[in-house]
């Protein structure tokens, strides 16, 4: 040992190839290490989805799946087709597979005669997404309204007498309506307005009417729905997947009329009834009742059911339903149930017919897997009746101060995924960390709060931005966030998530409250008016800084971590009328909203997809080390009068420590190049962003330690493009300084004589593959940052002496990188890379 210097290491590190890139998407997420258990739960998902979808085209018939199913479906001819096409469609099939294809011609073929499968038969269409069907899907839609009982439809499909009853079996002996008819009526109906097909907005009207009509309001039963469309029909009992079919009623009827209650100013931004919604008693009863009786088993269909609850939680944006995480429940509760041919099946009824069982399962399993783009913080006054969640900060009108706009991050994320991501679906979530208990375990090896903490942080990450508005205080009040929560939001941040946070309708408590939490969180960091030179502002036309002068902005070293709106903004993402059809042209405040939106994402994604839903990321606890410090491996950072990057060695020594069990300091030393400290450390770090300027007794400092079997790791921090240039110049300047007759040259994978670099050896033997790595880099011509990051060979450049590296170089960023900065200017690596790649370089440094 020197000076605290480990001199020989095992390090069985893992390979982590790189990602490949997904289709249709501009460029994959970057890679963390992931939980071990969680990884298993999706690469299990993937797998079920993979086998299910070859089951399904393994039992395709002459184009169809008809009579594969035997006296389970009376005189539904094309609604197990219909069923299973939309399952392969959902699960990433493309229309033009051969099965999909024929299916589809098949079902062209048939006119409209079932509730059911016309529903099925338009979703179908409309997922597939083919101009020829449009004909059909407005026929469809046209043919389903005439079907409502009790209405009365006049020849242009306008309601214009009578009160729905719902939808039934037509020419049925009865025709008595039921709600299980209705809801896939209601589902092509809505897939047919999402297609384009043209809708009267007094349906929609109607539909919620109905639904708020038909719900049980009081007693034990209050909040739910039974299979009969007539709450008091017979005395018949509530059930768990007509009272989820009748919440579910309620969302998409709202969708579908896209009317806002809200009485927006367009100037302002302000809302006359903000939170005021015809649905929110409603649909706050019918959440309840779903809570306190979730259950994914059904006398009836389990399957059946559990499609439903996914549906529910998507629409909702819930990420618990009462306190059930219910994606990842319902996908261990599904694996379990699938056969070695594919198959995922039930017993008893429609659940042991498994071309039906299956293809429930796999919309479940598929769409639920959506990756999350934006996580919307759920905070304020509840309680916990009966294992229900009941908000306390409920207003005369049923509002929620966090949630007093409905559609603001689903709007956002519709236009992200058209605007940025090439129509890849994405999907939002509301975030509760309410529901959520951190108190220690009291079993024996139960786990800490800290590491419950840490381990829902983990589960944020999947969403790279958390938008955060309100009404009210959300510190410094009732309802305030805990200790715990505050403690989740600053290691999201910590950990690369970004804040998108507005105060709803301008509300000045809200404002000051939240400003007072950050300040809390990070008291070294202030907020200040975002300028005009941010890439935010750039990255995408359509909006300038003149636009929106009060945007404010946090600052943790090289990144931009959180966007702040004292002003309204929400009101117009609340409408998806102001969503621009040219944003590169907005002309209203509304349209530049969104454009606003976009370019935030745009800036804190990188343009860089999410991971699926269920990928959890791996966040190591950062803290001061137990026992001798001496015997770690600890890491000086030179201190140039600029730090951009003050946690990148923090999280490396975290990587080190807990992938290559690596015997580390967590605390690193920051000193000047000058320092006679600098002595006790062989390895050190330089990140920057600044032109440096190091004096001659500076450059004589860091020589000597470099000759007496130093390191020095330097990187250039994402800083534009300019500043770049200027920091990559003013280092090659410092290397002839330092080592006038000696080169900086790349470092190659061989060596002239065919061994391999041992930079590049010892990182393999390590189980680190340095080869390729994911980088944005410059444009051909110099301009600016590419659009996406991409593979490239490892770009690394050094000076060597007497046959060792002294000084190794990256002039793409590693530093912010390893921090979890993503933005779409940042000439650098993605996290995983640069991790990789920082690595690598600490581990050669213990080379003697």
């Amino acid at each position: 040992m020197i000076g605290g210097i480990l001199i020989a290491v095992s390090l069985p590190l893992p390979a982590q190839p790189p990602r490949p890139t997904p289709p249709n998407a501009k460029a994959a997420g970057s890679r963390a290490p992931v939980i071990k258990a969680e990884e298993e739960l999706v690469d299990k998902v993937r797998k079920a989805i993979e086998l299910g979808v070859k089951y399904l085209k393994s039992q395709q018939r002459d184009g169809n799946w008809e009579g594969v199913v035997l006296n389970v479906l009376a005189d539904m001819e094309g609604g197990v087709t219909a069923l299973a096409t939309l399952a392969l469609l959902t699960s990433g099939v493309p229309p033009d597979d051969p099965a999909v294809a024929k299916a589809l011609d098949y079902l062209r073929s048939l006119p409209p005669r079932k509730t059911y499968v016309v529903g099925l038969q338009t979703m179908v269409f409309a997922e597939a997404r083919q101009k020829r069907d449009l004909p059909l899907i407005q026929r469809n839609a046209d043919w389903l309204i005439r079907q409502g009982v009790g209405w009365q439809i006049d020849e242009r499909g306008r309601v214009v007498g009578g009160q729905l009853r719902g939808w039934s079996y037509p020419a049925g002996p009865s025709n008595m309506a039921d709600n299980s008819n209705t809801q896939y009526a209601l589902l092509g109906l809505y897939a047919a307005k999402q297609a384009g097909a043209m809708i009267d907005p007094t349906v929609w009207r109607e539909i919620r009417a109905f639904y708020t009509r038909t719900q049980r309001v009081e007693g034990p039963m209050s909040g739910s729905w039974s299979y009969a469309t007539l709450a008091n029909i017979g005395g018949m009992q509530p059930s768990l997947s007509m009272t989820v079919a009748g919440v579910c009623g309620l969302y998409i009827a709202s969708m579908g009329l896209d009317e806002s209650e809200q009485q927006l100013d367009p100037q302002t931004g302000v809302a006359a009834n903000c939170g005021v919604y015809s649905e929110n008693q409603a649909l706050t009863r019918g959440l309840n009742w779903v809570a306190s009786h979730f259950n994914f088993d059904s006398p009836k269909s389990s399957f059946y059911n559990v499609y439903g609850i996914e549906r529910l939680g998507r629409l909702s944006g819930e990420r618990f339903i009462g306190r059930h995480d219910w994606y990842r429940e319902g996908c261990q509760w599904l694996i379990t149930r699938q056969e070695p041919s594919g198959a995922i099946v039930g017993k008893g009824g429609i659940d042991a017919a498994p071309i039906i069982s299956t293809s429930f399962a796999l919309l479940f399993l598929a769409k639920g897997r959506t990756p999350v783009l934006i996580s919307k913080w759920a905070w304020g006054d509840f309680q916990f009746r009966n294992g229900v969640l009941i908000e306390l900060s409920l207003g005369d009108s049923g509002q929620v101060n966090w949630n007093r706009k409905h559609n603001d991050v689903r709007n956002i994320v519709e236009f992200c995924s058209r605007e940025l991501f090439d129509g890849v679906p994405l999907s939002w979530q509301v975030y509760d960390a309410r529901r959520l208990s951190f108190d220690n375990d009291l079993a024996p090896g139960g786990r800490s709060s800290k590491d419950k903490i840490l381990e829902e942080v983990g589960v944020l990450l999947q969403s790279p931005l958390l938008y955060i508005n309100g009404h009210g205080r959300i510190v410094g009040g009732r309802g305030s966030l805990s200790a715990a929560q505050k403690e989740i939001l600053k290691t999201y941040i910590e950990e690369g998530g970004f804040v998108l946070a507005e105060a709803c309708c301008g509300d000045p408590e809200f404002a000051a409250s939240f400003k007072e939490l950050m300040q809390e969180l990070f008291p070294d960091n202030t907020f200040r008016r975002l300028p005009p030179e941010h890439a935010i502002w750039s990255i995408l036309p359509g909006i300038t800084p003149l636009d929106f002068p009060d945007l404010e902005v946090l600052e943790r070293g090289c990144r931009t971590v959180c966007v702040f709106s004292p002003k309204p903004l929400a009101g117009y993402w609340e409408e998806a009328k102001y969503m621009p059809k040219d944003s590169r042209r907005p002309t209203q405040r509304g349209e530049k909203a969104f454009c606003l939106a976009r370019n935030i994402v745009a800036y804190a994604t990188g343009l860089e997809l999410p991971k699926p839903k269920l990928t959890r990321t791996q966040v190591v606890a950062k803290g001061a080390e137990t026992g001798v410090t001496r015997s770690h491996f600890r890491a000086a950072q030179l201190d140039v009068g600029d730090r951009p990057a003050p946690d990148a060695l923090k999280n490396l020594m975290a990587f080190l420590r807990d992938q290559a069990r690596l015997d580390v300091a967590q605390t690193s030393v920051v000193l000047p190049p000058g320092d006679e400290q600098l002595f006790l450390f062989k390895f050190m770090y330089l990140h920057g962003r600044k032109p440096l300027q190091l004096s001659d007794l500076e450059i004589e400092t860091l020589q000597a330690n470099l000759n007496s079997g130093g390191l020095l790791f330097v990187d250039a921090a994402c800083n534009g493009m300019e500043a770049w240039k200027a920091f990559d110049r003013s280092f090659r300047d410092l290397c002839n300084r330092l080592y006038p007759n000696h080169k900086l040259v790349v470092i190659e994978s061989q060596l002239p004589d065919g061994r391999e670099e041992p930079l590049f050896r010892m990182a393999r033997e390590a189980g680190i593959d340095l080869r390729t790595v994911r980088c944005r880099r410059e444009k051909a011509d110099g301009s600016g940052p590419e659009i996406e990051m991409r593979t490239y060979p490892v770009l690394l450049e050094g000076i060597q002496v007497d046959g060792r590296w002294v000084v190794i170089y990256s002039k793409y960023d590693v530093g912010c990188a390893i921090e979890g900065h993503k933005a779409a200017d940042c000439l650098g690596h993605d996290k995983e890379s640069a991790l990789r790649i920082a690595a690598a370089v600490v581990l050669y440094s213990l080379k003697r």
